[in-house]
């Protein structure tokens, strides 16, 4: 990903995190569309976020929020899927439910 990455809703993810994503809502009985998912950039937390890096890494890490209902939870994402295994984590304890 070369530009900045955001959006509202799982198409607008890395396809191999929207695949993720549906495989593990399908998993747990629900359809990507029973949640609202923002992809909104995630600046580095305690740099400042003016100082650009001089080699930016090729696949920078972004921010997802996933809501259902009165329930959301933002994860960092940008790190070979490891945000949607925390969100099956979160399926699994019912926190969406």
């Amino acid at each position: 990903m070369s530009t900045a990455l955001r959006g509202h809703g799982y198409t607008d993810l890395p396809i191999g995190d929207r695949a993720a994503f549906e495989l593990v809502c399908a998993r747990h009985g629900f359809a990507p569309a029973h949640f609202d998912v923002e992809i909104s950039d995630d600046p580095p937390s305690g740099d400042d976020p003016a100082a650009a890096p001089s080699d930016p890494p090729s696949d920078p890490p972004y921010l997802v929020t996933v809501r259902r209902g009165g329930w959301a939870q933002s994860y960092h994402a940008g790190h070979a899927g490891r945000w949607v295994r925390e969100f099956e984590t979160d399926l699994n304890c019912r926190f969406f439910r």
